[in-house]
């Protein structure tokens, strides 16, 4: 796999980075790029030494780093490292304020995952475990590809994988998202019908079970509008990583 990590140079985007190393088996390429205004030759400076810190993890064994510095902003320097380094996956830290109360994904998370065709992997605070449980919130209300969904074949899951399917269809149209089939995931799904049900029933059960959250990117409301709530709720408290897709 490609995979570009996005980098602040903050403890949360050097997580985000450790935790992208095991997302591969095989030997990929990890781009770690930064973009800002400051001077080029202290940017590149600094984004060696952070590949360097990097090299020396224990799961950076086979794979093969590049340190892209930008003096351009965040989206174009993303939109273009993604089509020249023909990227699957793009890698960032969840803000410091999102680490313990999930409000959200943060401004920058959510304008790579609108702005920028391709899957985002937002990762809090956080130790990697290889993913066993993946819950899949969808809003019937909206057209949903399933084939974006195919990315979860590349990623480190267990041999008893789950994918758990919760359909919100707040609209009581009994709409019904068509068959999909991933081989090697056991596949559940069920429906609920409130917009509570998200709060009452979803996040808790992903929460206490899950490893991995996926969303689809033009699904994005469901986190604008209903994650927000979280900062009010008693369940608020989350480390999970979150995977946008798009598609």
């Amino acid at each position: 796999m490609n995979v570009l990590i996005l980098t602040d140079f903050s403890a949360q985007a050097y997580n985000a980075a450790r935790y992208a190393l095991n997302l591969t088996s095989g030997s990929s390429k990890f781009y770690v790029l930064h973009a800002s205004t400051a001077e080029m030759a202290l940017m590149k400076e600094a984004l060696l030494k952070l590949v360097a810190r990097l090299q020396k993890e224990l799961a950076a064994k086979n794979h093969t780093f590049s340190a892209l510095p930008f003096t351009d902003n965040l989206i174009n320097a993303t939109r273009k490292t993604v089509v020249e380094k023909k990227i699957d996956l793009i890698v960032m830290g969840a803000s410091g304020k999102n680490t313990s109360n999930f409000q959200g994904l943060g401004g920058n998370t959510c304008n790579v995952a609108k702005k920028v065709k391709c899957p985002v992997l937002v990762v809090p605070n956080c130790d990697f475990k290889q993913w066993r449980k993946l819950y899949l919130p969808l809003d019937l209300r909206f057209p949903v590809h399933t084939e974006a969904l195919q990315l979860l074949q590349k990623l480190p899951v267990t041999e008893d994988v789950t994918l758990d399917v919760w359909e919100f269809d707040l609209n009581n149209s009994g709409t019904k998202i068509e068959d999909f089939r991933l081989p090697n995931y056991k596949l559940c799904r069920q429906t609920l019908k409130k917009e509570s049900d998200f709060l009452e029933k979803f996040w808790p059960d992903a929460n206490a079970n899950a490893n991995l959250i996926v969303f689809f990117a033009r699904q994005l409301h469901i986190t604008e509008k209903l994650l927000n709530r979280l900062s009010a709720a008693k369940t608020k408290q989350q480390r999970l990583p979150v995977l946008i897709l798009h598609g």
